[in-house]
């Protein structure tokens, strides 16, 4: 007899949503470059940044979205559909795991949303040509910009106990990319370390290299959920 569970029809969507999830974010990579002229560092320089023409400015505030939907909000399917694939076998580390992708999530939306939702408004003021409203903006903007920062590298500890976690459960339970998700996590954790070190270019290295890597991950199990309809299915 063939019981089919409901990890069936979560697969599918969660495949979907990890798929579509990588391709945002590679594209909000690649819009906040084409802002910055790839001078990431230009965020933390509010006169230079504030002044950047309309369609650089433009291209910010579009990374930040893809940024909500690309490296966040897909993860709440994602781990919840591997928190009910995995807890059975896994039990409480699978619990543990849960709560850290929901606090990635909440500091990740909250870095990006604090900057697109104030970026337009501080611009207009910077432009108004005042020099008090130019110092008061970009006042703004340095603040705003660090604490997203800060939202950003607190990220670490939690995505990479989630990475490490259900990375080891998806390679033991046979599952495909589960080492590759381990060296995710493993890359967010170096990254929280390094950046409290202050040791900056190898932050960025490491940061670069899970910004090419998360969404790689993503891509490559949506493909493999769309390509086996028998996961989650069980035989009685």
């Amino acid at each position: 007899m063939q019981n089919t569970s409901n990890y069936s029809d979560g697969r599918q969507f969660t495949a979907w949503a990890a798929i579509i999830a990588a391709i945002q974010a590679w594209a909000c990579a690649g819009f906040y470059a084409a802002a910055t002229g790839g001078d990431f560092g230009m965020v933390l320089r509010p006169a230079e940044f504030l002044a950047l023409p309309t369609t650089a400015i433009d291209q910010f505030w579009l990374a930040m979205i893809l940024d909500c939907l690309g490296f966040y909000l897909p993860f709440l399917i994602i781990g919840a559909y591997f928190w009910a694939r995995l807890r059975p076998d896994h039990g409480v580390p699978m619990d543990m795991a849960l709560l850290c992708i929901v606090v990635y999530v909440i500091l990740g939306t909250a870095g990006a949303g604090i900057q697109f939702s104030t970026l337009h408004p501080l611009v207009v003021a910077h432009a108004a040509g005042d020099s008090m409203s130019q110092a008061a903006s970009e006042k703004a903007w340095l603040a705003i910009s660090h604490a997203a920062q800060g939202l950003w590298k607190l990220e670490g500890p939690v995505m990479g106990l989630w990475g490490v976690v259900v990375g080891r459960a998806i390679h033991r339970s046979g599952m495909p990319f589960g080492r590759l998700l381990m060296f995710v996590g493993l890359c967010y954790a170096t990254a929280f370390v390094t950046s409290v070190l202050g040791l900056t270019v190898v932050f960025e290295l490491v940061q670069l290299i899970f910004i090419l890597l998360l969404p790689l991950w993503a891509l490559l199990t949506g493909i493999h959920l769309l390509r086996n309809p028998s996961i989650g299915v069980t035989h009685e």
